[in-house]
């Protein structure tokens, strides 16, 4: 048995306003102008017209007939016109308000992301702007490898400077026995030290496991993964040769490595821009890839300034004295929103 509870529904739906509008028009024509024929029938049927005065009435019923549906069909193309900008302006503030809202959520993000990845800084380097060096580097040499990788745009800049912050994220996996040594370190230890790496992707990848593929996390497993790989394959942890290593991490194997050079470590000293400069330059082809050292000696200049302006005053002493004084003024902040909501 059928079921006949179900309502009856009109199978007519138009695309669009146009296909409605355009429908209604020509319906209302053709009622107008069956109806003035039926009309005219009559008229001449009933009364007695001569053919011309007969004529006469239907050309200025016709014409009246015509005006209306002229009148309507403006009425309906202003209502249209109206309708239209009203939802292109209802949509304009809607996706202004969505870019809004994403932007503000992204921020939030980043920032939480880069206070984390700064956790595992603070472990490692004795330095206050590690993380933030990484990013500038990243962003120079980025740029000036536009015009031979189709796929950097301002966007993949935007997130290989964020996600550089996570390339050392593993090391809070470390003993600081290792981590910390001042001297060399033993076979067993490089081997402990080398797992960072793993443990850095693993890190990631549980997060990717939660929030499905995302761009972000994507670039950042590959980072923290192959940043150590080496062009000539004689990299960790996996041996990647050449392309086979993410463009991402080659390009931050050489960020951080610039930066790791010229800082001072407890296990070492610091080495001077141009000493580092030449050093880079020896390891062409055989550590770093051929086009990212070439970027880096295009704009090694730059290099240099970035160093110099965010190490004057990277000591650690002057670093806790930052923190602590961050610290008071978010306290007297938080006390004096208490006090006026009291």
């Amino acid at each position: 048995m059928k079921d006949t509870s179900k309502k009856l529904e009109w199978q007519f739906r138009p695309r669009d306003r146009r296909s409605l509008f355009l429908g209604v028009l020509i319906f209302q024509a053709a009622v107008l102008v069956a109806g003035e024929l039926l009309v005219d029938t009559w008229i001449r049927r009933e009364f007695s017209l001569s053919q011309l005065g007969a004529d006469r009435l239907f050309v200025f019923r016709i014409s009246i007939a015509f005006c209306v549906f002229t009148l309507t069909g403006l009425i309906l193309f202003l209502a249209s016109k109206r309708y239209r900008d009203a939802l292109e302006d209802a949509n304009e503030e809607l996706n202004k308000e969505v870019t809004r809202q994403v932007r503000a959520g992204l921020s939030k993000r980043n920032a939480l992301i880069f206070g984390l990845a700064k956790l595992a800084d603070y472990r490692d380097t004795d330095t206050g702007a590690h993380l933030e060096r990484i990013g500038l580097y990243v962003r120079v040499i980025a740029d000036a490898l536009r015009p031979k990788y189709p796929e950097i745009d301002m966007k993949w800049i935007d997130r290989i400077v964020l996600a550089s912050s996570l390339h050392d994220i593993g090391k809070v996996g470390i003993p600081d026995s290792i981590l910390l040594k001042p001297g060399q370190l033993t076979p067993d230890e490089r081997a402990i030290m080398e797992k960072h790496a793993l443990i850095g992707a693993d890190t990631l990848l549980a997060i990717r496991s939660k929030l499905g593929s995302d761009e972000f996390i994507d670039m950042g497993v590959e980072i923290a993964l192959q940043h150590h790989e080496r062009w000539d394959g004689n990299g960790y942890p996996f041996g990647l040769v050449g392309q086979d290593i993410s463009l991402a991490a080659r390009i931050v194997a050489l960020a951080d490595f610039y930066d790791a050079v010229t800082s001072k470590r407890v296990y070492k000293e610091a080495m001077g821009h141009e000493e580092t400069s030449d050093l880079i330059y020896s390891l062409r082809g055989t550590h770093f890839d051929p086009d990212i050292i070439d970027a880096f000696m295009e704009c090694q200049f730059e290099f240099n300034s970035i160093r110099s302006h965010n190490q004057e005053q990277d000591e650690s002493v002057l670093k806790i004295l930052h923190l602590e004084n961050v610290a008071r003024q978010f306290i007297d902040e938080q006390a004096n929103l208490r006090n006026l909501a009291a």
